[in-house]
């Protein structure tokens, strides 16, 4: 089984766009999720970012025991161009990194392209990593913070919680399959954990945007960070900017993910180009990366996605 990538002279120059990552341990945390560590030449080269939820595409190979060819560069992009060969990806939080690895926190769904993947992921399987990025934007002069997730958004909390300074009052929201996935948090700030066992995460409707609507907002200003199923998402942006007047800069709602996956990407493929040029559009004129994400999933809502 080959999982060595060569680091050619120009790649060494430079920062890669893209990273071939080798497992080094799997290893199960709890019932519904195994956690993975991932290094490599590659790895150790990788620009992270300090944002909680700073997250990264993986990009699967079709067999486990596979090795995925190198990105291609078009246009300044860096990724897997051609749409016939493509392979599938998920996006995950960046759990823990140092100088030489990652480690990713898999939730393993009944079925899927990731979950199975993890399951079967021994010490030389690989996968390709893209660039980071991050969604986390909490205001200096926040005093207080909101932190919602399924357990998809599990590990992104938890390194919100262990990089919370103590004068920052925060109050978590986290909704997992079993008891035995509740785990505790290494943190400085004045934090109170709700969970919310056996709900959502594709098995029963999600409990949490009525989480988020009984919520008694302390006084000042505060922040909102979610992140689940695509639907709940949508439900809790509409009520924290709605309801509550937020702005993009006291909020970031996050959709990690959809039930029926596979329907809603057929459909979505039939408005991509106009949802994609409205988004590139409101960026143009000015508007944030959160405003123009806004006008994008209003969009879709509008199209019926």
């Amino acid at each position: 089984m080959s999982t060595a990538f060569e680091l050619d002279a120009a790649t060494l120059d430079a920062e890669p766009g893209f990273y071939p990552a080798s497992v080094l341990s799997a290893t199960a945390i709890s019932p519904s999720m195994v956690r993975i560590v991932l290094g490599g030449p590659w790895v150790e080269r990788y620009v992270g970012l300090d944002a909680p939820d700073e997250c990264v595409t993986v990009f699967f190979p079709a067999a486990v025991d596979d090795v995925l060819p190198p990105m291609t560069c078009c246009k300044g992009v860096w990724g897997y161009h051609d749409a016939a060969t493509r392979p599938e990806c998920r996006n995950y939080t960046v759990r823990t990194r140092d100088d030489d690895t990652l480690t990713i926190d898999f939730v393993l769904h009944e079925s899927g392209v990731a979950s199975n993947w993890a399951r079967l992921a021994r010490p030389g399987h690989s996968v390709v990593l893209s660039r980071p990025r991050s969604w986390y934007r909490c205001p200096e002069d926040a005093a207080w913070q909101l932190l919602v997730a399924d357990q998809t958004g599990l590990p992104a909390i938890a390194r919100a919680l262990e990089q919370a300074p103590a004068r920052l009052r925060t109050h978590v929201v986290l909704e997992v399959l079993d008891p035995a996935d509740i785990q505790s948090f290494d943190t400085a700030a004045d934090v109170t954990v709700d969970w919310r066992v056996g709900t959502g995460n594709g098995v029963m409707p999600s409990v949490l945007p009525d989480a988020v609507a009984s919520y008694e907002r302390p006084a000042g200003t505060g922040y909102v960070w979610f992140a689940g199923e695509a639907g709940a998402s949508r439900a809790v942006r509409s009520h924290v900017r709605k309801q509550w007047g937020m702005s993009t800069r006291e909020c970031s709602v996050i959709g990690y993910w959809r039930e029926r996956a596979e329907e809603w990407l057929a459909s979505y493929k039939r408005y991509e180009a106009m949802a994609l040029a409205g988004y590139k559009r409101a960026l143009r004129e000015g508007k944030s990366e959160a405003q123009a994400q806004e006008e994008f999933e209003a969009l879709l809502e509008r199209v019926g996605l």
